[in-house]
């Protein structure tokens, strides 16, 4: 299998590191998994490396895991991007046709992307995508695709989506020590977003919650395109820090007690049973609903959170295509149910889509980032892209991607 035909997807998040191998030819309509590993993070606090060594230790033993399952020989990959680092800002570019006959070219499209990207932001931040919302030509607008269109002015709405430099120049230090090429870093909840939607959800209006250990990225798109995106400082290892706290038991213990008998909704927890400790490395017995009833507290706080975003963005309630839950906090058994009842819109979990391979990984929230950051990758011209390397790659990524055929 040529180096052509390898997809490989690199979720480094702040409690584990998935990698997942799949098969790209010509014939297949959708990216096949071939070969997938992972590992316990280390290094990584806030979705924000803070030792290069340890991280790349983990990243190098999830990846070499994932191509030895797979058979295979390769060096490349698309990485994910996450923690709160992450800032975006809405932009805009306005430029004058510059055809005589008034045709708008690709060109033109090219100049109104980059007068976006020109607009000054922070030193300290790099840009990582560049995402159009809307054209409009001579003050008409939700027009999708402006190419070949008549007209006098073109403009462009677009999303801007930054990193911390030095946070973004770590994570390369320590992907590039694991002996990996990047071949293009992604926003982790954009990355989710393009596993566990399909295009009815994007077109009607969906929020996708990806819940990490430390962060909960959220994505929002409308009518077929990305409206927002953001990401949360909490996530559901606070979950984890508070049994801690609550239960007067060690980290690992917490954690197995959230894992096999956490609920994120209390009252539909029953009042009569009992939580051994004793079983699970602590010393005493403690009602199943008291462990629900911390569980759901922080949830509850991250959703809060989550609502004042959608109330910034004026989509509070307004969502038809609902909420869709994904990451591996979003295991925890009637997080949904909360999620409904504190956003205030039909929720569901989310299933990896336009991808083939075993259930276990396809069905598993934990993968979504890594199996997205397939699907994003899969389509030939994005494999063709050069890593990010300037302030102006971002925009370049999707220009490609979007208008050259």
């Amino acid at each position: 299998m040529s180096r052509e035909d390898i997809i490989i997807g690199l979720d480094i998040g702040t409690t584990s590191v998935q990698t997942i191998v799949a098969s790209k030819k010509k014939t297949q309509e959708v990216p096949q998994i071939i070969g997938w590993g992972e590992s316990v993070s280390r290094g990584v606090r806030r979705g924000i490396v803070v030792d290069i060594e340890e991280a790349a230790s983990a990243i190098r033993e999830s990846f070499q895991k994932a191509i030895n399952h797979a058979g295979i020989k390769h060096n490349e990959a698309v990485v994910g991007v996450g923690g709160n680092h992450i800032f975006v800002r809405p932009s805009k570019g306005v430029v004058i046709v510059s055809r005589a006959d008034r045709e708008i070219s690709r060109e033109d499209i090219q100049r109104a992307l980059l007068q976006a990207e020109a607009i000054p932001g922070n030193p300290n931040r790099e840009i990582l995508h560049n995402l159009a919302r809307g054209w409009a030509v001579d003050g008409e607008e939700g027009i999708k695709d402006p190419l070949g269109m008549t007209g006098i002015k073109l403009e462009v709405d677009t999303l801007i989506i930054e990193g911390g430099s030095p946070a973004l120049k770590n994570l390369r230090k320590a992907v590039n020590l694991a002996g990996i090429k990047i071949k293009e870093l992604v926003l982790t909840p954009l990355a989710a977003a393009y596993a566990v939607l399909g295009p009815r959800q994007k077109e009607l209006g969906t929020l996708v919650l990806d819940i990490g250990g430390s962060t909960t990225g959220l994505v929002i798109f409308e009518e077929g395109d990305i409206f927002h995106a953001s990401v949360v400082g909490f996530g559901s290892s606070h979950v984890t820090h508070d049994l801690v706290y609550g239960l007067q038991v060690d980290v690992d213990t917490a954690e197995k007690v959230k894992r096999l008998h956490g609920s994120a909704l209390a009252e539909s927890t029953s009042s009569r049973d009992i939580v051994d400790l004793k079983k699970l490395g602590g010393e005493n017995s403690i009602l199943r609903r008291e462990v629900a009833a911390i569980c759901e507290a922080r949830f509850s706080e991250i959703f809060e959170m989550v609502q004042k975003e959608l109330k910034k963005v004026g989509r509070a309630a307004m969502l038809p295509g609902g909420v869709v839950l994904t990451g591996g906090g979003s295991k925890v058994p009637r997080i949904d149910k909360l999620a409904k009842k504190e956003l205030g819109l039909p929720c569901a979990r989310g299933v990896a889509q336009s991808i083939l391979g075993p259930e276990e990984i396809v069905q598993d929230p934990l993968f979504s980032t890594a199996l997205g950051l397939i699907v994003w990758a899969f389509d030939e011209n994005i494999l063709e892209r050069a890593p990010i390397a300037d302030a102006s790659s971002g925009f370049m990524s999707w220009f490609k991607n979007t208008f050259i055929p």
